[in-house]
């Protein structure tokens, strides 16, 4: 008896799947580098030899206040922006010297009501005068927020080149 060879056929892949999957993730990338930005935005942050990073690992509140120059670079009128939800998108929300008071006892009684510890983290531009951050962390003091971190670059400043 003579044995024939199966006949080859072509194998098909389903590539639905596939595409739904990369959909999602480009969905979930863009929303996650939105979240990023706002930690990140274009301050010039002091330098600190004596700074070390710190890896975060818990998930509980965390609010990043960017105080900077004003757009004028006036020094004695900075802004103080905290990125805000506004039911669609995140945001940037430019705070007055007075709310940043009332904004962060507002978060701090939220995360208290919920069982947790609200982290504050101040990314002051290294223009900015001393007296502008004493604002914010003379808010923390009232607000109870203990847990206070400076963001610096790591090291010591490099040399001006002409």
């Amino acid at each position: 008896m003579k044995f024939r060879p199966p006949k080859p056929f072509a194998m098909t892949l389903n590539l639905a799947p596939m595409v739904d999957v990369m959909m999602c993730l480009i969905v979930f990338f863009l929303l996650a580098t939105r979240l990023v930005d706002v930690e990140h935005q274009p301050i010039l942050l002091p330098y600190a030899e004596a700074a070390a990073t710190d890896d975060r690992h818990d998930a509980g509140p965390e609010v990043v206040i960017n105080v900077r120059l004003s757009k004028s670079g006036d020094p004695d009128t900075p802004e103080f922006v905290v990125a805000d939800w506004d039911g669609k998108r995140i945001v940037e929300r430019l705070l007055q010297p007075a709310d940043v008071d009332a904004y962060l006892a507002g978060r701090a009684s939220q995360a208290s009501r919920d069982g947790e510890r609200v982290r504050c983290v101040i990314r002051a531009d290294r223009h900015v005068m001393y007296q502008h951050v004493e604002v914010v962390l003379r808010a923390c003091g009232l607000s109870k927020i203990s847990d206070v971190v400076f963001s610096a670059n790591a090291g010591r400043e490099p040399e001006a080149t002409p």
